[in-house]
């Protein structure tokens, strides 16, 4: 367990996993399926719009204002401008996901 499934992996456990439901599509489609999809999410993310897979994830951008913070190497502080940054939530399925985890990892207390 705690295994990290790097893209290769995701791609063979979805081949694996539609082959297992009686469709074959070969890793090569699924991988121009992957990027396609991301690449729509990348899209979407550089024009402001928010992505919202319901149950699964939402992927919208989040405005930081301009802070101050402190660079420890120098020990000097220094401004971080105002930008946009990523904001990943999780939805319910992949929640209960975590909780069924939980409670193999950890039991009922």
């Amino acid at each position: 367990m705690n295994e990290k499934i790097i893209r290769p992996g995701v791609v063979k456990r979805i081949v694996d996993l539609t082959k297992s439901r009686n469709q074959k599509y070969t890793q090569e489609v699924v991988n121009d399926i992957l990027t396609a999809f991301f690449d729509v999410i990348e899209e979407a993310i550089s024009h402001g719009n928010s992505i919202n897979l319901n149950g699964y994830i939402t992927i919208e951008t989040q405005y930081r204002k301009e802070r101050k913070a402190r660079n420890v190497a120098e020990n000097r502080e220094i401004i971080v401008p105002e930008h946009y940054r990523v904001n990943i939530k999780s939805g319910s399925k992949f929640n209960q996901a975590a909780e069924c985890y939980t409670e193999m990892q950890l039991g009922e207390k």
